[in-house]
């Protein structure tokens, strides 16, 4: 099985410090950005080959990448036309003959989430694309795609409803699976997921939701997002031991 890291963004909000590190590789509790990501993608040990879509900086992250490698799965860097989430989804399947079921994961959130599970429920619901969800204080719902779920099939998916027309408090976590027939549907353009296929599977009765229980979802999109998340991770993550310290 193959699963898309969507990474293209150039970070702008995130200046200066994307002048000289790409947005996948800026850390969070001393960690990449990336790295989180990879890390939800691997507890689904079909997957063994993870294209990363980037337009900025791409030779630093494959250098990243490739020093860093993973047991059983091929992880390789992708150039992509920034088509958004759905166009740049489009351009890697066609580039790399991707004609299967595929994972796809925004590169810009961090979180701990098993994969394993939302593959196992899309291929029980039986329908085009699956959501991974999670709730979120009302008062945020305006920042994300929000969905009606019932029974598990998504009956509605508004992307950042107006405030007091969101139809429940469940968000986009940034995972879904989707099948090849939906891929195809998507023009050579750019072209958002969430406002454009989602909706329109809703309406269809094509897309399933998975809510899950997250301890934490932390995006990095602008620099006060990404020094809370830093403070945030700083309580969460357990600084290394002072046994694996070098002494010189």
């Amino acid at each position: 099985m193959k699963a898309i890291i969507l990474a293209a963004g150039r970070g702008f909000r995130l200046r200066p410090l994307t002048y000289g590190i790409p947005k996948p590789l800026l850390p969070v509790g001393g960690k990449p950005v990336i790295d989180f990501v990879i890390d939800n993608l691997l507890t689904c040990k079909e997957i063994d080959t993870i294209y990363v879509g980037v337009s900025h900086m791409q030779s630093m992250i494959s250098s990243y990448l490739t020093h860093t490698p993973r047991d059983d799965v091929r992880i390789e860097t992708v150039s992509t036309l920034c088509w958004e989430t759905a166009g740049d989804v489009r351009v890697i399947t066609v580039e790399k003959e991707i004609n299967e079921p595929v994972v796809v994961a925004y590169g810009d959130n961090v979180t701990k989430m098993n994969i394993d599970k939302l593959v196992k429920f899309h291929r029980k619901m039986g329908k085009m694309a699956s959501v991974a969800l999670f709730r979120v204080p009302w008062k945020e719902v305006s920042r994300f795609g929000v969905a009606k779920l019932e029974k598990g099939i998504i009956t509605e998916f508004i992307e950042k409803p107006e405030k007091g027309k969101a139809p429940s408090n469940l968000a986009n976590a940034g995972y879904y699976v989707i099948e090849p027939e939906v891929i195809s549907r998507i023009p050579y353009s750019k072209v958002k997921m969430e406002s454009s296929l989602f909706p329109k599977l809703a309406a269809e009765g094509e897309l399933a939701g998975l809510v899950y229980e997250l301890k934490y979802w932390l995006d990095i999109g602008t620099i006060g997002a990404y020094r809370k998340a830093n403070r945030m991770m700083e309580g969460i993550l357990a600084p290394p031991s002072s046994r694996n310290w070098r002494k010189f």
